[in-house]
């Protein structure tokens, strides 16, 4: 699915090119060709670039963009590393593993430009079963739809604070798509995911939710906003408009002020969130449910990467702060939200690119 930006150009230009013809070659001045973002929606981390393309912040800043909507992850992916698409909304795992050739593609260093979501996970169970508290999933089997998931590395986290034995819970990986069926077939007994699914599932009365994933690591990031470091490196100017435009979207969705308002506007567009009724975005997104504080921080990528290496998902031997330090892009993220918190009220921008990241035992 292609943007209307395109569509619209190639509209005009077939009602003016007779008469620009007349005037020859070099007087057809053809838009610039479109920067393709690859999303995967009505996702919760999709939500920023859906509201920055439509609320023309990306125009704003200069950027003729096309929203390339892609059916899932790994597709994103190959269209990233391919150059189909120039930015590309990928997890965070992915996105490390990616770095070591892991993937079953070239090996093609990325460069991670902001956050795109926070928070924004539930760990559910069946609405039918007996599980009331965290300990109560030992023996049980628990949906995820990818291993590469931030949600897979943190019921991984979890797991181990909560001192459960892993051997005794199945983690099943389940296509986003089919995890509705396998809860009402017995399939699985539970999930970790992220919105609007659990909401939705909620609604129906499907699944009942057990935790969310801000309760137990406070502000995790979900899905980053990524492009190939090469790309990065030879396109400041670019990097620096696209990027004031999506971290100035995320910073509109994180305002509790702005939250509701912003997310009706976006569903008046034309996009896949339109699919789901409005209450139930609302819901989903609601703040401190799903967030979307934008800056990449390094600590958060630390987390993720000492815990790839203890299932197994990157070697051993990697060093986490030399490899987040050199994917996550934190000075050139600073110096864009200090720009972009200019034009949002009552954003507080972080003094460094660290923090404490914070886990509860509830």
């Amino acid at each position: 699915m292609h943007s209307t930006t395109r569509r619209q150009f190639v509209k005009q230009a077939a009602t003016t090119i007779g008469g620009l013809a007349l005037l020859g070659p070099a007087n057809i001045f053809a838009q610039p060709k479109p920067v393709k973002i690859a999303i995967y929606a009505p996702s919760h981390c999709a939500l920023p670039v859906v509201y920055a393309f439509h609320n023309e912040l990306l125009k704003k800043n200069g950027v003729n963009a096309e929203i390339v909507y892609c059916s899932g992850m790994p597709d994103i992916l190959k269209k990233l590393i391919s150059g189909e698409v120039d930015f590309a909304q990928l997890m965070s795992p992915m996105v490390f593993q990616m770095h070591f050739g892991q993937m079953k593609l070239p090996q093609t260093s990325l460069a991670v430009m902001q956050f795109l979501g926070t928070n924004g996970g539930v760990l559910g169970v069946s609405a039918q079963s007996n599980i009331k508290k965290i300990q109560d999933i030992s023996g049980k089997r628990i949906g995820v739809h990818s291993p590469l998931m931030i949600h897979s590395v943190i019921l991984q986290l979890l797991l181990e604070k909560y001192g459960l034995d892993k051997k005794n819970i199945q983690v099943l990986p389940i296509p986003m798509n089919q995890i509705r069926e396998a809860i009402i077939q017995g399939k699985i007994d539970g999930f970790i995911l992220p919105e609007p699914l659990p909401t939705l599932l909620e609604a129906q009365n499907i699944s009942k939710s057990l935790l969310l994933t801000r309760m137990f690591w406070q502000n995790h990031p979900c899905c980053l906003l990524t492009t190939r470091k090469q790309f990065f490196d030879h396109n400041q100017q670019l990097m620096e408009d696209v990027s004031r435009a999506t971290t100035t979207a995320g910073l509109e969705l994180d305002n509790i002020a702005l939250r509701k308002q912003v997310i009706a506007k976006t569903y008046d567009f034309n996009t896949p969130y339109k699919k789901i009724p409005l209450e139930h975005l609302q819901k989903a997104f609601m703040t401190r449910r799903s967030d979307f504080f934008p800056f990449p921080f390094l600590s958060a990528g630390y987390v993720i990467v000492q815990q790839m290496k203890k299932t197994g998902l990157l070697p051993k031997s990697v060093e986490p702060e030399a490899l987040v330090k050199t994917m996550f892009q934190a000075d050139f993220a600073m110096t864009i939200i200090k720009q972009a918190a200019a034009l949002v009220p009552g954003i507080s921008v972080p003094s460094k690119p660290e923090r404490k990241e914070i886990f509860q035992i509830i």
